[in-house]
């Protein structure tokens, strides 16, 4: 699993791979179960399918959906959902950073102090409007973790924390009465805290990353929304990049939106979990990646 998740991250214009192996063994049955098609003795592994099976980069097992029970909060109708969980929730290696990339559920003790220092930053107060001491900020990242319909994590490169991210159930969150949403929509907001970790080479990494873990973490999520502030045009440009659309602007009570969606088709099928590295001008903005010689491919490749 991890060679071919290497081959399709090298060789983004791959269309597919053509597997011979023994009818017995346990690569064809993993595979048969859902990321590959049998083409007579072979089996073909087409991307869009591989890289929505959970098990490379999620350590539990969530192809089995939480089941769907409908309950009303706060006059919003909406599935219950699963418990939240703790440690790592989502890891994969980054080639063209040499590095991992990992989300895991925030603790309170172990990122109180790191949270207050992001959030106190002037450049994070200015979208967020959350600065303040430690005993707001303990109060607010504890009703985070009890609420349900809110996952807040701690995004880390290798072992060094670098962001902040709250993902939510749109159905009943703020966003949820402003458009048409579905039962799992999912949405998200980042504060990047640590400078070391701007710019293309880190936001093609943990971007289409975080979309990755919020599509394989319930295979019933067809749309991840946001809703960024309407003059938030670098925020904007960064989502347009990794296949939002733009839907339409709105007024929350605090300020004026932009709903973007991404859909679950586009993003598997148009291969957004990776970067075309081969494209032009591309190996140019990942300045800050390692330099790694990228060789022609085939459109078709065996593997023995």
């Amino acid at each position: 699993m991890a060679a071919i998740e290497a081959v399709f991250a090298w060789n983004p214009v791959l269309k597919w791979l053509r597997l011979k192996c023994d009818s017995a063994s346990e690569l064809r049955h993993a595979l048969a179960a859902g990321a590959a098609i049998p083409d007579g003795d072979d089996l073909i592994v087409a991307p869009e399918m591989f890289w929505q099976l959970p098990t490379p980069w999620i350590p539990r097992n969530t192809s089995t959906a939480f089941p769907q029970y409908h309950v009303m909060t706060d006059g919003k109708h909406h599935p219950l959902r699963r418990r939240q969980p703790a440690g790592v929730v989502y890891a994969r290696y980054i080639p063209w950073l040499d590095q991992s990339v990992s989300f895991r559920v925030l603790d309170v003790d172990a990122d109180l102090e790191r949270y207050n220092r992001w959030m106190n930053d002037p450049r994070i107060d200015a979208i967020w409007d959350e600065a303040g001491d430690l005993g707001r900020h303990r109060a607010y990242l504890e009703a985070r973790l009890a609420d349900p319909h809110v996952l807040p994590l701690i995004g880390c490169f290798d072992e060094s924390p670098f962001g902040y991210f709250e993902i939510y159930w749109a159905k009943e969150n703020r966003l949820g009465p402003y458009y048409p949403s579905e039962d799992y929509d999912r949405g998200w907001h980042v504060a990047v805290g640590e400078d070391a970790f701007r710019g293309r080479a880190w936001i093609t990494a943990w971007l289409p990353s975080l979309m990755h873990f919020m599509l394989l973490d319930d295979p019933r999520t067809q749309r991840i929304v946001g809703e960024p502030s309407a003059t938030h045009s670098q925020q904007i440009r960064n989502l347009e990049k990794a296949g939002f659309a733009k839907i339409k602007h709105f007024d929350f009570p605090h300020k004026r939106a932009l709903l973007v969606m991404l859909l679950r088709e586009r993003f598997f099928r148009d291969r957004l979990l990776i970067p075309n590295l081969t494209a032009s001008g591309q190996e140019e903005s990942l300045a800050h990646a390692p330099k790694r010689e990228l060789q022609p491919v085939d459109e078709r490749a065996t593997a023995q």
